[in-house]
């Protein structure tokens, strides 16, 4: 047995499954090798470092020792954007009209992103962008938030502020990248400048918050809120393609987003339901009956 082998999977297998699953990719791992042919294939895996054997006792300490310290300050780092992910779900609960909207959102982006074949990395962001996108909306008073009638201008000025809200509190994260911090901050520009909270040009606004954008705009209309009925799937596309029209949404991407939606059937919750989700839910507490 190779000494890269753990009880039936090597170290290789054993790295590439800590590295597709959320909870454990960025645990640090190193790899003790005795076939200098697996050592690329080791870092491709994913890990951390690789050592050669036998090994120097010294340089495995020191190398253990520099990777906890690494470790350390991703922790730091989990923990702080843990809390974002706390805010965003609390805000949802301020309100059952959008609660799991973000989730929706971020779901539906994830899957627009890859039916149109984006990176991987921009899947990513899409996702976590669509998470987040109104996490600002935390202090947004809740007679406003849930105000069953239409708004004063002076509280859609109110309103507005949140994706401004939402960026400050994301940007300080560094696990969160621009193509992220962009979603959440713009998510409501139009793409003839009449949107906020920037006024953006078209030429300005980057593919990955047309896509979270459209979702929003789909999950907003396809769900009931304090001032306005659920709309049917269909009369959701046609404002949507309306909307386009107009100048305000990307219409190639609206016709992708249809075509994405109808072939997924992800306006079906049970088919929502099927797809992995964005982040592993902790265990629900035991019940006291």
């Amino acid at each position: 047995m190779s000494a890269i082998s753990l009880s039936g999977m090597d170290g290789i297998e054993f790295a590439t499954a800590l590295q597709a699953d959320n909870a454990t990719r960025l645990v640090p791992l190193v790899l003790l090798c005795d076939e200098p042919t697996k050592r690329l294939d080791a870092i491709r895996a994913g890990a951390s470092a690789v050592l050669s054997l036998p090994v120097d006792v010294d340089e495995l300490r020191a190398r253990v020792g520099a990777l906890s310290r690494v470790r350390a300050v991703t922790s730091e780092l989990e923990s702080a954007q843990n809390v974002v992910f706390a805010l965003a779900t609390a805000m949802e609960q301020k309100d059952s009209y959008t609660e799991g909207h973000g989730e929706r959102v971020g779901m539906f982006s994830r899957s627009l992103a890859e039916h149109i074949g984006l990176k991987d990395e921009l899947v990513h962001a899409v996702q976590i962008g669509g998470l987040l996108h109104d996490v600002g909306k935390i202090g947004i008073p809740d007679r406003i938030l849930n105000k069953p009638g239409p708004l004063t201008p002076d509280e859609f000025e109110v309103i507005k502020r949140h994706p401004v809200a939402g960026w400050e509190i994301c940007r300080h994260l560094r696990s969160l990248g621009d193509a992220t911090l962009h979603c959440i901050r713009n998510h409501h520009e139009r793409l003839d400048g009449t949107g906020y909270p920037d006024k953006l040009p078209d030429s300005d606004i980057p593919i990955t918050t047309r896509i979270t954008t459209i979702c929003d705009v789909f999950d907003a209309l396809a769900t009931a809120r304090a001032y306005k009925p659920a709309f049917p799937t269909e009369t959701c596309f046609k404002i949507l393609r309306e909307e386009s029209e107009r100048g305000w949404w990307d219409k190639e991407l609206v016709e992708a987003f249809i075509e994405m939606m109808n072939e997924r059937q992800l306006f079906r919750a049970i088919n929502r339901a099927k797809l992995k989700p964005l982040f592993a839910r902790p265990p629900a507490p035991p019940s006291d009956a």
